[in-house]
């Protein structure tokens, strides 16, 4: 019986551990993943502002925003998949689907 009851309280730590673990891992992917994203709309937006204004007097702004929106973008991208490495957040990262950035290029310009 003893034996039952350490095996039944082993069962809910490691559970309940596990729970933890997911869940960390689980806000702190999809936060950089949704500051990703973000930028990346942003850096899509100046694109086309910088499309726009190309030809006229603001364009070294324009482009200077560009590069600056570029610049945030990477960094961005350097961050998540530095996280996705991080030992901890490694496994959940694939179970739970979360790709680098390059994996995710990847799959892109396989399905267009």
């Amino acid at each position: 019986m003893p034996t039952l009851i350490a095996s039944f309280i082993a069962g809910i730590c490691v559970a309940g551990f596990v729970t933890i673990w997911l869940t960390t891992a689980y806000k702190e992917l999809s936060a950089k993943r949704n500051s990703l994203d973000a930028l990346a709309e942003q850096l899509r937006l100046h694109e086309g502002l910088y499309a726009q204004t190309r030809a006229g007097p603001d364009a070294c702004l324009s482009a200077g925003m560009l590069e600056t929106s570029r610049m945030l973008c990477r960094e961005a991208a350097k961050s998540y998949n530095r996280i996705l490495q991080k030992p901890m957040n490694r496994i959940p990262a694939l179970l739970m689907g979360f790709r680098t950035e390059e994996e995710k290029e990847q799959t892109n310009k396989e399905i267009q």
